[in-house]
């Protein structure tokens, strides 16, 4: 989750670094490694991408993950110096805090995801309602309750047209370092008669290789420290607490 901006508190501890004697500078910027796990998914060699069944193609397609970049914030109280408090010495009602800013890498997207590509061949309109999705990883199925294939059920596709639905499962988190996932569509629809009644229904299967690779960065740590008001300092706690619950 991403860390509330502090558009009060960066105001006020930038107008104190203006003010700041040299022995009140903020210690030299430091650098850390960052890193993040990025999962490589291939299709296994006697997997089809594309299988057609009763005129339905459907294509399952892996996404791209890449590492990105982002930024978070800790705000803690600290004790001033001596120089700072000679500065501002109307300080009864205020706070002296320290900002401390690093940045941290994670996968884009965040959850496993598959592409489903629907090439309708039917002359009728093909309606994913009623399919379920299955994913298994490394042998275990995984709980309906962590997959979100809504926009594949939900979706409909005219006869000889094409359309693409994503497909979500677990968080990359919560996924071992290496192993199968099986993608499964079952009861798709892929036959009607004249008056809508289904008459046939088709299941999918697929197979691929997941492995993580570790992608490291380097990244800076900085740091800003200043005075503020105690209402601001108590609704910024406040943010930054909500911010660490909801990670």
């Amino acid at each position: 989750m991403k860390t509330p901006k502090l558009a009060c508190v960066a105001c006020c501890l930038v107008a104190f670094v203006g003010c700041q004697t040299p022995s009140q500078q903020a210690p030299p910027t430091r650098t850390i490694p960052i890193s993040c796990n990025l999962p490589t998914i291939t299709a296994m060699p006697e997997t089809k991408e594309a299988q057609e069944k009763g005129g339905v193609e459907i294509a399952v397609v892996p996404a791209l993950y890449k590492s990105e970049k982002k930024n978070k914030s800790v705000l803690a109280q600290a004790r001033p110096p001596f120089a700072a408090l000679l500065l501002n010495p109307d300080s009864k009602n205020q706070v002296y805090v320290v900002e401390t800013t690093t940045a941290y890498l994670e996968p884009e997207p965040k959850r496993l995801q598959f592409t489903v590509r629907v090439n309708n061949k039917l002359p009728r309109v093909f309606r994913g309602q009623g399919a379920v999705v299955q994913i298994n990883v490394a042998g275990k199925m995984i709980p309906f309750g962590n997959l979100d294939y809504k926009e594949f059920i939900d979706g409909i596709v005219p006869p000889r047209n094409e359309a693409e639905f994503n497909i979500y499962g677990p968080a990359l988190s919560s996924l071992p370092e290496k192993g199968t996932i099986g993608i499964f569509l079952y009861d798709v629809v892929t036959a009607t008669d004249t008056a809508g009644n289904v008459t046939d229904k088709q299941n999918y299967e697929w197979y691929f290789d997941y492995s993580t690779k570790r992608v490291e960065e380097t990244a800076a740590i900085q740091t800003r420290q200043g005075f503020i008001d105690v209402l601001a300092y108590q609704q910024a706690m406040m943010r930054q607490q909500r911010g660490q619950q909801g990670q």
